[in-house]
């Protein structure tokens, strides 16, 4: 039991050994989230102060769950808790009420953006599945909406009277049907834990002690939830960072956690605030970008110094493609792999702009396994059109019956084109039909179109190539850490967001940015362009001010550079100390400078203490 706490700092400590069962842990980037989590699971299991069997711990993502599962089982946790996101959960509670009444299990609509253009939607279908979003968040009814809508200041593109009328013909169609969409599934299950005694009892007599990972993404509906679960047991566990509240345009409500004291009175909130994973550097930089999004936070890191945070300014966005791909040629394979590397943009175009340029500079690119033309794209579109979970099943066992284990090994040898392609085909299989049964486990009598639903929404195939640089959006990359992080784009009218007009939408922004710099465990760098676009830009507001460290000119490449002697030490302490330096951090695969800075080197070797 003792080894639950060894490892953890007094903060940490005092989060998991908490004997309050209402508790808020308001925790920055960094600072161990997940094994508070994890660890607070643990500890009360142990101690006999909770029971695994009631135990519920809801996430935002498919990812979060599965891994907070392995980080309990290798804590030698064997009772199995019930972990999952919030849709996955509450749609098994409505699937296990139609069993037990007798009723047929919810279906899910395969494409609400077909259903919503045969009720009329058009040319605004976006807008309208973004307003149909926005009324799920918050439960709001389509006979409600307009007025909601009004003094909530929104203005849809196709005016209020043309939206009122298509969400109407959408829910009408729905019901018509049959069926639900995967927003339903929450508005559904808070309907009846507001309305069914008798469901709500046994609800709650089943997940006594709840937990909820990156509390700061909960919307009022999942917030209202929240509330329903613990009703007269109050046993919640809420972690989260109010600084990391980045989906405003999924209804997320930082204020629900920053007043989390006035929602759920009495809660014992604990405060984490040393960061772990990244230096004292990138803290800095993350700091400065709050405070000027004015959320001023007291962050610190338990790092030794690293690299300082530089800065780089492009001519335009072609300028800015050469000086990135420069600046990842110039990364020592030997200290950092290229899979710990991530080129970050505020928008989904800067990031495909970047990657397709990366792609043609010879830069190796993760890809995903599931894009468009791929054999596990063209499994899950034949799937897709299966009616039945015992074919959707049957598919599973057998592939993964007769699939041969050693199928890569035999693709690594020099072979036939089909040959290979064989290869690539039995894996495409067994990673779909593990998916597939990951799937029916959530969803026993799931259908292909819900199976495609259920990817849509949990993205099971997240995992890339095993080597190679990541491109992602700020947005994606939440969650995720790089030795190594460049920040693209970082300029006026991407950040912040042109679209972000109000004071919330702008501190969102600032929050963002802050995520995505903090992916970074020791080099950061900030890249802007003077014209994008054909459009002047400048550097983003929320760095004006910084201290960069020395905007180093783009690296030269790699077979220039080669020639070109570092200054090595001479004074003998600091050569064994240099040599020292360079073997530990081989070992632990991480920059010398995060082990070690140059000016610590030369301190030690002055002092020799």
């Amino acid at each position: 039991m003792a080894s639950l706490l060894e490892d953890l700092d007094a903060a940490q400590h005092a989060a998991v050994t908490t004997p309050s069962r209402l508790v808020a842990v308001l925790a920055g980037a960094g600072t161990g989230k997940t094994r508070v989590l994890t660890r607070r699971i643990a500890w009360r299991l142990q101690n006999e102060q909770a029971d695994a069997r009631h135990t519920l711990a809801l996430s935002f993502t498919r990812e979060a769950a599965g891994e907070l599962r392995r980080r309990l089982r290798r804590l030698g946790l064997r009772q199995q808790i019930t972990s999952g996101t919030f849709h996955a959960v509450m749609l098994a509670m409505l699937r296990q009420r139609a069993a037990d009444h007798g009723l047929p299990a919810p279906h899910i609509v395969s494409s609400r953006h077909r259903l919503l253009s045969e009720v009329g939607a058009g040319k605004a279908l976006d807008a309208i599945a973004g307003e149909a979003d926005w009324c799920a968040a918050r439960g709001i009814d389509p006979d409600d909406y307009e007025v909601k809508a009004r003094l909530a200041s929104r203005h849809p593109a196709p005016g209020f009277e043309r939206t009122t009328e298509v969400l109407r013909l959408y829910a009408q169609v729905k019901r018509r049907r049959g069926v639900i969409d995967i927003n339903d599934v929450l508005v559904e299950s808070r309907r009846l834990l507001e309305h069914d005694a008798t469901f709500a009892d046994a609800v709650r007599w089943r997940f006594r002690h709840v937990h909820v990972d990156e509390a700061q993404d909960l919307n009022p509906i999942q917030h209202r939830l929240v509330h329903l679960l613990t009703h007269g047991h109050d046993d919640l566990y809420l972690v989260g960072d109010p600084a990391q509240a980045i989906y405003g345009f999924n209804g997320a409500d930082p204020s629900l956690l920053v007043d989390v004291a006035d929602h759920f009175p009495g809660i014992e909130i604990v405060r984490l605030g040393a960061n772990h994973r990244c230096t004292p550097q990138v803290v800095a930089f993350g700091r400065h970008v709050l405070d000027a999004g004015g959320q001023p936070v007291a962050a610190t890191s338990t790092r030794f110094d690293g690299p300082a945070v530089t800065s780089v300014s492009c001519q335009d966005e072609a300028h800015e493609q050469s000086v990135v791909a420069a600046l990842l040629a110039g990364v020592d394979p030997i200290r950092v792999r290229t899979s710990d590397v991530a080129v970050l943009a505020r928008t989904n175009v800067v990031a495909d702009s970047l990657r397709t340029s990366l792609q043609a500079s010879g830069v190796p690119i993760r890809r995903r396994i599931d894009a468009p033309g791929t054999p596990v794209a063209r499994l899950l579109d034949d799937l897709g059109r299966t009616t039945s979970a015992a074919r959707l099943r049957s598919f599973a066992h057998d592939v993964l019956d007769v699939v041969d284990p050693t199928a890569n090994d035999a693709a690594a040898t020099p072979g036939t084109a089909s040959t290979t392609r064989d290869s690539r085909q039995r894996e495409a299989e067994r990673l779909v039909a593990t998916a597939v049964l990951e799937f029916l486990r959530d969803y026993p009598e799931g259908t292909g179109a819900e199976l495609l639903s259920w990817r849509n929404s949990t993205d099971p195939f997240a995992t890339r190539d095993a080597s190679g640089v990541e491109v992602l959006t700020f947005h994606a990359a939440k969650g995720r850490e790089w030795h190594t992080v460049v920040l693209a784009a970082v300029e006026t009218g991407l950040v912040p967001h042109r679209s972000a007009t109000g004071l919330a939408a702008r501190a969102e922004e600032a929050r963002l940015l802050y995520v995505a710099a903090s992916r970074a465990r020791d080099r950061l760098i900030v890249i802007s362009a003077a014209r994008r676009g054909g459009y002047a830009r400048q550097q983003s507001p929320l760095v004006d001010g910084f201290a960069f460290g020395d905007t180093d000119a783009v690296p030269a490449p790699r077979e220039i550079r080669r020639l070109v002697p570092r200054a090595a030490p001479t004074d003998p302490a600091e050569v064994a100390l240099e040599a020292w330096r360079q073997r530990a951090a081989r070992a632990a695969a991480i920059d010398p400078a995060a082990l070690c800075s140059d000016r610590q080197l030369r301190e030690i070797a002055a002092t020799k203490p």
